[in-house]
C-alpha cells in the first residue's frame, strides 16, 4: 500500500504541507491541531483532517468516503494565536492532514434513521441533537452492534472534537482490532499521544508505522514533532527525511518526491533558514506550475520574513490555483487573513516603538 498514512496531526512546531487530497511563542511555530479543539499551548502543533490521500494538490474525495475517521477541524480559533507563527502552522498543517477530515455530513449519516416522533414536519433530527446526545446514540448504537465500524469512526470523531482523547484513542483501539491492516488508525492513534504529551507512546507509534512504510511522510513529521518536543534537535530525523527523499527519487516516486521536499522546506522554516526554504519551494513551483501548495507556503514563509509584498504575490497565485472544492479552501483563507492581521499589529507596533 503507497503511503497511506497521509493524515491528521498538528506539529507542535512544525507545519507540513504535503498534498491537499491529501495539523506555537514567537520562536517557536505553533503546531496547528485540525481536527483538535485548542487547549493551552505548551512552549514549544498541527493537524487537520482524512479517506486515504495522496499528496497531490487535487481535492480529496473526502464527502463520498462511507468511512468517517475524523472531524473537520477548521480551527475557528486561528485569529487568536498568539503569533504570526501560529497562523503560519496552521496554514502549512492544513496542507498535509486533510486524511482524517469528514464532513458533518459523515457523522449525520448515523443519525439518518430518526424515530418518527423526532422527525415530525420539517426538523432535522441530526441538527435537533447536541454532540453528547450523539455520542450516547453512538453509544447505545454498539452495545448491540459492537463491530459496527462506521459508528465507531463517528463516535471516535465526537471524543475528538469534544477533547475527550482518551476516550477517543480507546474507540481506536477498538477501530484498530476490527481493522488491523489500517495504518492511518496507527497514525491517528501516534499523533493523539503527541498532541497530549504521551511523547514515547508517540515515537513508538511513528516509528512503527515506517518500520512498515519506510515513505510514510506524515509519520517523519510526526517525528519532527516529537523531536521537537522533546530537545528541539532536528539534525538526525532530518538526515533520515533527506534519505528517505533520496530513495524515492531513485525509485521514481514523484509524489513521494514532493511530499518530501516539502517536509525538508518546513523543518528549514522551524530553523529560521527561510531562504533555504525558498529555494526548494521555487524548485517545486518549476517541476510542477499548477501545485498551489508551494505558493502557498512561500507566502507564509515571505510574511514570517516580513516581506509581505512578495508574501501576497504567492498568495495570489496560490488563490488562483487552489479548487475552490478543495476541503480547506476556507481555512486558508481564513489563516492568511489571521496572518495578515497579526502582521499589521507587527508594523503598527514597530511605528510606535520608532516614534517613542
Amino acid at each position: 500500500m503507497e503511503s497511506s498514512c497521509r493524515a491528521f496531526h498538528t506539529p507542535r512546531s512544525l507545519c507540513t504541507f504535503p498534498s491537499a487530497a491529501s495539523p506555537a511563542s514567537v520562536p517557536k511555530i505553533l503546531p496547528y491541531r485540525p481536527f483538535l479543539n485548542q487547549k493551552p499551548l505548551r512552549p514549544l502543533r498541527f493537524s487537520s483532517k482524512f479517506p486515504s490521500i495522496r499528496s497531490s494538490s487535487k481535492p480529496s474525495p473526502i464527502g463520498s468516503s462511507d468511512k468517517p475517521i475524523c472531524h473537520d477541524t477548521r480551527n475557528p480559533n486561528v485569529g487568536s494565536f498568539p503569533t504570526i507563527f501560529a497562523a503560519a502552522a496552521a496554514a502549512a498543517a492544513a496542507l498535509l492532514f486533510t486524511r482524517f477530515n469528514v464532513p458533518p455530513r459523515a457523522v449525520a449519516a448515523v443519525f439518518s434513521e430518526a424515530p418518527p416522533a423526532a422527525s415530525m414536519g420539517s426538523i432535522d433530527y441530526d441538527q435537533a441533537l447536541t454532540d453528547e446526545e450523539k455520542e450516547r446514540v453512538l453509544e447505545n448504537k454498539l452495545e448491540s452492534c459492537p463491530e459496527d465500524n462506521s459508528s465507531l469512526r463517528s463516535l471516535m470523531d465526537l471524543k475528538i472534537k469534544a477533547g475527550k482523547y482518551q476516550d477517543a484513542i480507546a474507540a481506536i483501539d477498538r477501530l484498530i482490532q476490527l481493522e488491523p491492516g489500517e495504518k492511518d488508525l496507527l497514525l491517528l492513534k501516534a499523533h493523539i499521544q503527541s498532541y497530549t504529551g504521551d511523547v514515547e507512546a508517540a515515537k513508538l507509534g511513528f516509528e512503527a508505522l515506517l518500520a512498515e512504510d519506510p515513505f510514510c511522510v506524515e509519520a517523519y513529521h510526526g517525528l519532527v514533532m516529537v523531536q521537537r518536543e522533546v530537545d528541539g534537535e532536528l539534525d538526525v530525523v532530518l538526515k533520515r527525511i533527506e534519505s528517505a527523499l533520496e530513495t524515492c527519487k531513485k525509485l521514481k516516486r514523484v509524489e513521494d518526491v514532493r511530499d518530501f521536499k516539502l517536509l525538508v522546506a518546513q523543518v528549514k522554516v522551524i530553523s529560521d533558514e527561510y531562504e533555504a526554504a525558498l529555494k526548494i519551494y521555487q524548485e517545486l513551483v518549476r517541476e510542477e506550475p499548477k501545485d498551489f501548495r508551494p505558493y502557498l507556503c512561500q507566502g507564509i514563509t515571505y510574511t514570517l520574513m516580513r516581506k509581505n509584498e512578495e508574501a501576497e504575490k504567492q498568495f495570489d497565485k496560490y488563490r488562483r490555483l487552489v479548487p475552490r472544492e478543495h476541503p480547506y479552501s476556507e481555512f486558508f483563507d481564513d489563516s492568511m487573513i489571521a496572518m495578515k492581521v497579526f502582521s499589521q499589529m507587527e508594523a503598527n507596533k514597530t511605528k510606535t516603538s520608532l516614534k517613542v
